[in-house]
């Protein structure tokens, strides 16, 4: 049941964004005011019956008309839509439907369907705090942004606790994240491998989540060097995946939506950045360590390609680099 007079967040399909824009609403949700998140469907799996998260309105399909939204806007008669995603259309909808504060990125002229924006493309700080931005100016009794660790509904740590049974799986362990959107933003495995190794001389497991084929490739790799780390890929839905990220020591990944998962749940998260830009889109949390090739001169290319033999912002880090910042991560109180 959708309750009347929340407010309304609209995610979209990358849950990395997603995490960004759940972080930036922390006072809305801090001060107890009702959050309903309206999305696709597997990107709203990860907020239902999570802390403050009083609906979900789900989506199937990436295609919705803007006069059917305005229709199921102006049923639930939100207070406000916080629609962070570069796109107009959840804020036509917002307007039609005549909900009183609505809160976007304004770049493109959205800004006119908008009663609260913000600039995107012309700042330089974290998209987070872009995000918050705007949320300061339309609640500023609020205060500032804070940070309240993120933690998925208990159903999926009841899932998580059976899986966990079903294979036999006991111990501390870090979870891997190999995989992203784009494959010039993935480390390679000899790496992956390299951290798993010097983990099981510790007694610590190693989980791999994520989901899609080019997942499943990488994941079949990294088992072949790591025969006693779990491979969980394509069999968890993002609420379970939260829950095993919830319970690792750590997670090692990069630009990509479970190392947000995990900086918003607080957890040591050491991520590798290369083509892209971690002042921007860099996992937003208190136990966030960011790793990269500090001498190349590509940096931050924002290339989905690598004209460079090797591809050396990702493929040639040093594993000594890589395992002292995870051992200090985990180290740290």
């Amino acid at each position: 049941m959708i309750p009347q007079g929340a407010h309304w967040l609209r995610v979209n399909r990358f849950f990395g964004d997603a995490m960004m824009a759940y972080a930036a609403v922390e006072p809305l949700r801090r001060a107890g005011y009702p959050l309903v998140v309206w999305g696709p469907e597997r990107a709203v799996d990860l907020f239902e019956g999570s802390a403050g998260v009083v609906g979900v309105v789900a989506e199937p399909s990436r295609k919705y008309g803007i006069r059917d939204a305005a229709r199921m806007l102006r049923q639930h008669r939100p207070a406000s839509l916080l629609g962070f995603p570069k796109s107009a259309r959840p804020h036509a909808a917002a307007l039609l439907a005549g909900v009183p504060l609505r809160l976007g990125c304004g770049d493109g002229g959205a800004f006119l369907l908008q009663t609260h924006s913000v600039a995107f493309y012309k700042r330089d700080d974290p998209f987070v705090t872009r995000y918050a931005s705007v949320v300061a100016a339309a609640f500023p009794a609020l205060g500032s942004l804070g940070f309240t660790p993120f933690r998925p509904r208990e159903a999926a740590f009841t899932a998580q606790q059976a899986q966990t049974a079903e294979a036999g799986f006991q111990g501390a362990y870090v979870v891997f994240a190999p995989g992203a959107n784009s494959w010039s933003k993935r480390l390679s495995v000899p790496l992956f491998a390299a951290l798993g190794r010097r983990l099981a001389a510790q007694s610590v497991g190693v989980i791999i989540l994520g989901a899609g084929a080019e997942d499943q490739r990488l994941a079949g790799e990294l088992q072949a060097e790591l025969p006693a780390a779990l491979n969980l890929v394509d069999r968890c839905s993002l609420s379970l995946s939260a829950a095993w990220v919830c319970g690792a020591r750590a997670l090692v990944g990069m630009d990509s939506g479970l190392g947000h998962i995990a900086a918003g749940a607080g957890i040591p998260t050491l991520a590798v950045f290369g083509p892209t830009r971690p002042r921007h889109s860099g996992p937003w949390g208190p136990r966030v360590r960011v790793v990269r090739r500090e001498d190349l001169s590509c940096l931050e290319c924002m290339g989905g390609a690598c004209p460079v033999p090797g591809h050396p912002c990702m493929n040639a880090l040093e594993e000594a680099v890589l395992w002292r910042e995870l051992t200090q991560l985990m180290e740290a109180p």
